[in-house]
């Protein structure tokens, strides 16, 4: 039976139910670290990244100003800034920040760089949270699933623990209930591929988008992610040959070490192994039927997947994250949540005929710490770290769709389709790319563009992206340090 999220009316204020990914805003790029304040016993601190929650350009939104309100006062010595990066160029701007020395005090995690340049908590997190009463280490404050644990979960490829989570995250298809009905589709007919790419014909034949969709790297990455749950067992079984502590072993996730083991050994390779083609294939298949016709020509820039045509009640579907629905409190239609359709034996050979897999994971909210960062500035950065890890934070979760990294809190309601079943439970491949690698200089780019709009043959996209992986895996395996002979 499908899972879905129960259908909601819109709401205008209080909790989120179902969540978004939030308007990132449009300011330009940030100045460096902030100075201390105007007085001498308070350290200024600065947290820089891109707004998940809401669409305000000067801040991640009304709960996130009640976060740092209560954290100034519990802690009056520290006055926390926050500086919000546009959606086009967050990523570029806050690593050429951390190369030149200029980044402020927090980051976001998901920035291209390397282990050393930032700062390894290791030792924080063998301490006790100061926030928290359970008297343990910090790191056992986690949720071991997801962080932490004997996995090791969230640590780098140099072994260290370098952000902190303030949430989890999960995906889902948002959709408009009103124009379903509108169209004659069922919430049921979108269990399964061929039945959801019917669905989106019969919704473009109705005169509405099927499933709204930019050119930027997150749907063609969910949808990925998606369908390699379904297609590419054999190829990742294959390769998880490291455990999370770099030797022989396995792991689950399977570790970068284990991906680019794979690649560098050319015991996978896109080119030859059918499952990377069956993806590729599934994924036009869905561009081709469901995609904003004119999809290549939208920049991301808003709370769901092709920017403002699901909360203006243009589009049935849009990709969104569990964080932040406020961005539908005004909107007058129905809307719930559904995983990823099903793809069965019939849609491709190579598939399990089991539901798809996303899972709840820490690729959150998790910010990280420059490595140039010294004295009170990161004893005050590593106090805020705390505080959003801690029991502080419920209020804001609840405010902000947000599920808790740490054990002692709670998610708010409404989180079912994101947050049960086969969907939310982290496929061998993980959240965060699985075998679908890319150089630092590709990192923020969709690279199927080309191949989705048909010029780019399936041949020839699969060896472009084989060589993008090959080259991530070569840049892995210089920082990590890696030894081995293959490595080298």
């Amino acid at each position: 039976m499908l899972n879905t999220t129960k259908t909601l009316s819109p709401r205008r204020s209080g909790l989120a139910v179902i969540a978004s990914l939030a308007t990132l805003g449009t300011i330009a790029a940030l100045a460096g670290c902030a100075p201390a304040g105007g007085d001498s016993d308070t350290v200024t601190i600065t947290l820089s990244g891109p707004n998940q929650f809401t669409s305000d350009t000067k801040t991640f939104g009304p709960a996130w100003d009640d976060l740092i309100s209560n954290f100034e006062k519990d802690n009056p010595d520290i006055e926390v800034k926050t500086n919000v990066l546009p959606l086009s160029s967050w990523s570029q701007t806050s690593a050429a920040q951390l190369t030149a020395g200029t980044a402020p005090e927090l980051i976001f995690n998901q920035t291209t760089h390397s282990p050393d340049q930032v700062v390894s908590l290791d030792e924080a997190l063998a301490e006790p949270n100061e926030f928290s009463d359970t008297g343990k280490p910090w790191i056992e404050d986690f949720n071991s699933k997801y962080f932490g644990g004997d996995d090791r979960l969230g640590q780098n490829t140099a072994g260290h623990y370098e952000s902190i989570p303030f949430n989890l995250v999960s995906v889902g298809i948002y959709f408009n209930k009103d124009i379903l009905d509108d169209a004659g589709v069922d919430v049921e007919d979108l269990a399964t591929f061929d039945g959801f790419l019917d669905a989106c014909r019969e919704i473009k034949d109705a005169g509405h988008i099927p499933l709204a969709t930019d050119n930027g790297n997150l749907p063609v990455g969910w949808a990925s992610t998606a369908l390699s749950s379904m297609l590419l067992v054999p190829e990742t079984e294959a390769v998880n040959q490291f455990g999370a502590d770099g030797e022989a072993g396995t792991s689950s996730p399977v570790t970068v070490k284990s991906v680019a083991h794979g690649y560098l050994t050319d015991e996978i390779n896109m080119s030859k192994d059918p499952g990377f083609a069956a993806v590729l294939e599934s994924l036009k298949k869905l561009y081709d039927e469901c995609a904003t016709p004119n999809w290549s020509g939208i920049n991301s820039e808003g709370a769901f997947t092709g920017g403002t045509d699901f909360p203006g009640n243009k589009a049935a579907m849009a990709w969104g994250t569990n964080f932040a629905s406020t961005q539908l409190d005004t909107v007058d239609f129905e809307y719930g949540t559904i995983p990823f359709p099903t793809l069965a034996k019939s849609d491709s050979d190579q598939a399990t005929g089991e539901p798809a897999q996303f899972g709840v994971n820490n690729g959150g909210t998790a910010y990280m710490i420059p490595a140039y960062i010294k004295g009170k500035q990161l004893d005050a950065a590593i106090t805020f770290l705390q505080y959003v890890s801690s029991p502080k934070v419920q209020t804001w979760l609840d405010e902000t769709g947000g599920i808790p990294a740490v054990s002692a809190l709670t998610a708010p309601p409404g989180l079912e389709a994101m947050n049960a079943g086969a969907w939310a439970t982290l496929s061998l491949g993980g959240q965060n790319g699985g075998l679908w690698r890319g150089p630092k200089a590709v990192a923020a780019e969709n690279t199927r563009t080309g191949y989705l709009l048909g010029t780019t043959s399936l041949e020839d996209e699969l060896i472009k992206l084989n060589d993008n992986a090959v080259a991530w895996a070569k840049e892995q395996a210089v920082e990590a340090k890696w030894t081995e002979e293959w490595a080298q």
